[in-house]
């Protein structure tokens, strides 16, 4: 093996195989961490894409910060899949955005059963092939270069070791990632999957037109066997499950809208802090399933099931 050639990060996750290669694959946007070190857009500008089968592709759309939400905005395309073994291995061929077009480096990932869950490793190889005045080094000798791009892919592994603790204590947040891209339709037409959202809840066979954030939020839940309120008020859910004096991953958090003391709000997912902000998943964020984020003033409280929630 050549010198400064490839770099390798492996992590234990408490997951079977099946659901580490699903988070790792499909739900990739979860867990690559943000930040200009790790993506070419800021946080709220940038969504993280994995292709799945041979020939798909690892890429990034960066929307303007204004942009309307049917603008798909700037591609940046990384990565090519050359292999693709579900739940075992995947391959990527992987292109830098300041690689020449015959350059190219390549990310292999295993997942290997291990106790109660699963061993991802990561190998990126290929570097010796790039030249050392090459910009992706930025000046860096070949063995600092080596070690920071070591830190950075174990940056990303403890960043999946975290989605997947998620998902293991909030099955529920697996199940709404699911229905991403889930969206009402235009006047004079209604998609029949929100309505199948509202069948748990007060406004049964109520069409897409109708606010459904809480019936999406019901529906999640009662799918891993938690009842929720049964109401399609956002505001039901602050006399739900225990209140949480700060929030973690897969919580549900109950905003106010328009007015604080208004009947009115939102109810959605939480997944992350992002400065003053609180990035949300959930339905009907701008008429779809989707993240959003949300100013953190508006929110009214955390809540998370109770120990006894389960439906009957």
């Amino acid at each position: 093996m050549t010198a400064g050639d490839r770099v390798s990060a492996s992590v234990f996750v408490d997951a079977p195989p099946d659901i580490a290669f699903e988070v790792f694959t499909d739900q990739i946007d979860t867990w690559w961490r943000h930040g200009m070190k790790f993506r070419s857009g800021a946080s709220d500008v940038s969504v993280l894409h994995l292709e799945p089968g041979l020939g798909g592709r690892l890429f990034e759309t960066i929307a303007a910060p204004d942009a309307d939400d049917g603008d798909t905005g700037h591609v940046v395309q990384t990565g090519t899949v050359t292999a693709w073994d579900p739940p075992r291995a995947l391959e990527i061929e992987w292109r830098g955005v300041n690689f020449a077009p015959q350059e190219k480096t390549t990310v292999s990932v295993t997942f290997e059963p291990r106790r109660e869950g699963t061993q991802v490793t990561l190998v990126h190889a290929g570097w010796a092939a790039l030249p050392p005045d090459h910009p992706v080094r930025h000046g860096q000798a070949v063995r600092p270069f080596i070690a920071g791009m070591g830190m950075w892919w174990s940056d990303q592994m403890t960043s999946l070791r975290m989605a997947l603790d998620a998902v293991r204590d909030a099955p529920w947040l697996r199940v709404a990632r699911a229905e991403t891209g889930v969206r009402a339709f235009e006047a004079g037409r209604s998609n029949p999957r929100v309505t199948g959202y509202h069948a748990g809840t007060n406004i049964a066979g109520y069409d897409d037109k109708a606010n459904w954030c809480s019936s999406f939020v019901n529906w999640s839940l009662g799918r891993v066997g938690i009842a929720g309120t049964g109401s399609a008020l956002a505001r039901s859910w602050l006399a739900w499950g225990d209140a949480l004096a700060a929030p973690r991953p897969g919580c549900i958090a109950v905003l106010w809208r328009e007015d604080p003391q208004s009947w009115k709000g939102h109810v959605a997912f939480f997944v992350r802090d992002d400065g003053d902000d609180v990035v949300l998943f959930g339905g009907n964020q701008l008429g779809a399933v989707r993240e959003q984020r949300h100013p953190r003033a508006q929110v009214l409280a955390y809540r998370w099931p109770a120990p006894h929630g389960a439906a009957a």
